[in-house]
């Protein structure tokens, strides 16, 4: 089980923890190192498709002086991508990072002279450098050889899928982990509001987190040129890989249930259609529809492709209707138990910690019992020993998670309506008092 330690990294003076359960949960206020910690498990977690990226790069490896002792020059490629999600960090206080793997390889990243230091375990190390070696040789064969121009075309793209499936493999060895990554940042409103290649004109007008996820949703924009519906049944009649299609039209069901509607994007532009005839486009529809709407397309499209993905969601409930909310959470506990992937959320919001609660008791419950009609559905529950919640408070880390009651601690959820209540409850009196 892969684990996470964090001492000093902007707002966050300790956290230690797994990070391989299905869920886990990041509450707080603005600025208590919710978004470090989930920017920093996911900075651990991505490391894997960071090699895979460097190695599918010819000239990354070309370049690298022979014979190949280290990995230096990967290495730098991370210290690069670290200042990108945390900024310079030459101003920074002595901070560290250590990542065990499932394999129980390790990697440490600590400040020296002003840069994050990235170091790999002995193993992890010999284990990359043998990989690179290889993939270099690969290469060098290819230059001298004029295969590429001579023989088959089919044969050339069949060896290329042959290359790029000997990298994943490996890469998923060496690092004990085999799912994708995707990081889904808060302020996604913004980018329903602009024109559809605003942000193809201006490519580092956000941050690379932004930018990651503008890059999947252009890719994934492709696929919804049609309505649910037609995507499933093209499915159905095309593929011949084993889909959960129970799980597929339930997830349709929440996806329309949360929208209102049905997102389509074909010559038209982008619309959300509320029957056949009526729509509304995407840039005038709600701001709960457009901050919902790339986190429910994306886990639609997971569960309808059977992706094990690491997901990354800030605030899922963004201008959502409490009852919206709820949904959500169900859509994320399908896609969970339907593709074995793992979640974190960082929220601010009590119902989805609710809702959540919801799914955790009834699976300690509602899976000890046999019901004629379930209260929540089977697909729908999370086990509370697959799920972390913390809060987090004046630079700590605090489990909130009640493991005798198979629930996140109710009290620490909303402690604003307490001091609310309070606040109202001796107004009451004093109206009572003085007869007003």
């Amino acid at each position: 089980m892969s684990k996470i330690k964090i001492k000093n990294l902007g707002p966050i003076e300790y956290f230690e923890n797994n990070v391989d359960e299905e869920m886990m949960v990041l509450i707080g206020e603005q600025a208590s190192g919710k978004s470090t910690i989930a920017k920093t498990v996911f900075f651990c977690k991505s490391i894997s498709e960071e090699l895979k990226t460097f190695l599918m790069i010819p000239e990354s490896v070309l370049m690298l002086p022979f014979p190949v002792w280290n990995t230096v020059s990967f290495r730098k490629q991370l210290r690069t991508k670290f200042m990108e999600y945390f900024g310079t960090t030459k101003h920074m206080e002595p901070f560290s990072v250590t990542y065990t793997f499932d394999n129980e390889e390790y990697m440490e990243i600590k400040l020296q002279g002003g840069y994050a230091n990235i170091h790999f375990s002995s193993e992890l190390e010999r284990q990359c450098v043998e990989l690179i070696k290889d993939i270099r040789e690969y290469y060098i064969q290819q230059e001298r050889s004029e295969t590429r121009q001579t023989a088959d075309l089919r044969l050339w793209v069949s060896g290329r899928e042959d290359f790029v499936k000997k990298i994943d493999s490996n890469v998923d060895r060496i690092f004990g982990q085999n799912y994708t990554s995707v990081f889904i940042p808060a302020g996604r409103s913004m980018l329903a509001t602009n024109s559809d290649f605003f942000h193809m004109l201006t490519p580092n007008k956000y941050d690379i987190l932004m930018n990651e996820f503008i890059e999947r949703i252009t890719i994934l924009q492709k696929q919804y040129s049609q309505k649910l519906d037609d995507i499933i049944t093209d499915r159905k009649k095309t593929s011949s890989a084993e889909i959960d299609f129970s799980s597929v039209y339930r997830a349709q069901k929440l996806v329309t249930e949360i929208l209102k509607g049905e997102y389509v994007n074909d010559k038209n532009g982008e619309r959300i259609y509320y029957s056949p005839q009526k729509f509304v486009k995407l840039v005038q529809a709600s701001s709960g529809q457009q901050e919902a709407l790339w986190i429910v397309l994306m886990i639609f499209s997971i569960i309808l492709n059977k992706q094990r993905v690491y997901l990354v969601i800030e605030e899922p409930e963004a201008h959502l209707f409490p009852n919206a909310q709820k949904k959500m959470v169900e859509l994320i506990a399908l896609m969970i138990n339907s593709t074995n992937s793992k979640v974190v959320l960082t929220t601010h919001s009590p119902y989805i910690l609710t809702a959540t609660n919801l799914a955790m008791y009834s699976s300690f419950v509602e899976n000890r019992q046999d019901n004629a009609e379930d209260i929540v559905p089977l697909k729908y529950r999370i086990s509370a020993e697959k799920v972390t919640a913390y809060r987090l408070k004046d630079h700590m880390a605090q489990d909130i998670v009640d493991r005798e009651n198979h629930m996140i601690d109710t009290a620490k959820i909303d402690e604003i309506s307490e001091i609310l209540n309070t606040a109202t409850d001796k107004l009451i009196e004093q109206e009572i008092r003085n007869d007003l």
